[in-house]
């Protein structure tokens, strides 16, 4: 078998078909998502390694030894297989990643109870997120954006955009909406990742850190550090957490919002 032609500095030449070959999209894009949906399905000569088992590795790996160790190679290790199994599945890391990622968040689409309100219902799941973060910290840190098009953040997507055009919200304010709740709830988890304001020991050391200041520079932060030191992360959530619920209400009633519901009637009697 040839070797492909090369140029200069081991340029492909014109005669190479890599050079016309498109760019595969980036894992986790709108693109990536629908080329992974289309294409034929890979053959696969271990039925016993399926894409589960192999994101079920990779989770366990994340959880016990972090993100660093979240490899091809001590993935399969930990399968007791070769890495080519792996590209059966997945076709490198980052695509590993992006599946993994969109799993591991599905627990935000779990119903919340049926006797709340939709303000009941949106701080219900943005706590049960924000629990699992913490719980997974290593999901947290892999969090970057992209992982909101795949078919399990896709439909959380769909259960906010039911809650919150179900409160009043037009449909692109309720979009918004949800895209800043989970904003925020991915935020305040990295915020604190690797700290525990809660714990005794960090808040005494707090309050000495901040007693300890000139009061010239931070008068704020000497005078009131007893009480500074006490805010804890679950404090910053809540608060964050009801100011953005205050806000949506608020929105629900804004002129803005009004203009995209009229906009929203007229489309559709048009298409009428």
């Amino acid at each position: 078998m040839h070797e492909p032609t090369t140029g200069a500095a081991g340029e492909p030449s014109p005669e190479d078909p890599r050079k016309n070959r498109p760019a595969e999209p980036k894992p986790g894009t709108a693109a990536w998502w629908l080329a992974r949906e289309n294409e034929p399905a890979r053959r696969r000569r271990r039925r016993s390694l399926t894409l589960d088992a192999v994101l079920d590795t990779a989770m366990a790996l994340l959880d016990t030894r972090g993100v660093a160790a979240l490899t091809m190679r001590n993935i399969a290790e930990g399968l007791g297989c070769t890495q080519a199994s792996l590209y059966r599945h997945v076709r490198n890391r980052e695509e590993l990643v992006t599946l993994l990622i969109d799993r591991a968040i599905s627990v935000a689409s779990s119903a919340p109870p049926d006797d709340a309100d939709w303000v009941g219902k949106a701080a219900w799941s943005a706590r049960l997120f924000r629990d699992h973060l913490l719980r997974h910290p290593g999901v947290a840190s892999l969090l970057r954006g992209t992982e909101r098009l795949g078919p399990n953040s896709l439909a959380g997507v769909q259960y906010s955009l039911d809650l919150f055009i179900g409160a009043g919200l037009s449909p692109r304010l309720a979009y918004a909406a949800a895209s800043s709740l989970a904003t925020f709830v991915i935020g305040s988890v990295h915020f604190n990742l690797g700290l525990d304001a809660s714990d005794p020991e960090e808040s005494r050391h707090r309050r000495l850190l901040y007693r300890s200041r000139d009061p010239a520079a931070f008068p704020l932060i000497v005078q009131h550090a007893d009480t500074l030191a006490e805010v804890s992360g679950d404090d910053e959530f809540e608060i964050g957490l009801n100011a953005l619920l205050t806000g949506f209400r608020a929105l629900i009633q804004s002129p803005d919002n009004t203009r995209d519901q009229d906009a929203d009637r007229g489309e559709a009697c048009s298409r009428s």
